[in-house]
């Protein structure tokens, strides 16, 4: 399944799904993340469905998890809802990325 997945992401920008052959939709998603405490509602995430499945970009996926996962380190409670730009404006994908990484602060 993962390789399927893999194929199926590789082109982000073709017209049609490599696995079930649909024609890709541009649309605005919302995604709800449970998180320790509440849960997190972003909307107006860009997307892209067919048949089989509803694509967004890693970078935004990022930052959608990175955040559910800062509520958590923070032990935030309750339902959090935002809009991807609003997030966009203050982090980046690497905000969550680089506290993961072992890089020699020296390099």
């Amino acid at each position: 399944m993962m390789a399927g997945i893999a194929h199926h992401m590789g082109d982000y920008m073709t017209t049609h799904c490599a696995l079930c052959n649909g024609e890709y939709v541009e649309l605005m998603i919302t995604r709800h993340r449970p998180f320790e405490g509440g849960s997190l509602t972003v909307h107006d995430i860009p997307a892209r469905k067919c048949d089989c499945d509803v694509l967004t970009s890693l970078p935004d996926g990022v930052i959608v998890d990175g955040y559910k996962w800062l509520l958590e380190k923070n032990g935030i409670i309750g339902d959090v809802t935002v809009s991807l730009s609003k997030l966009k404006e203050r982090f980046e994908p690497m905000d969550f990325i680089r506290p993961h990484l072992n890089i020699d602060a020296g390099a």
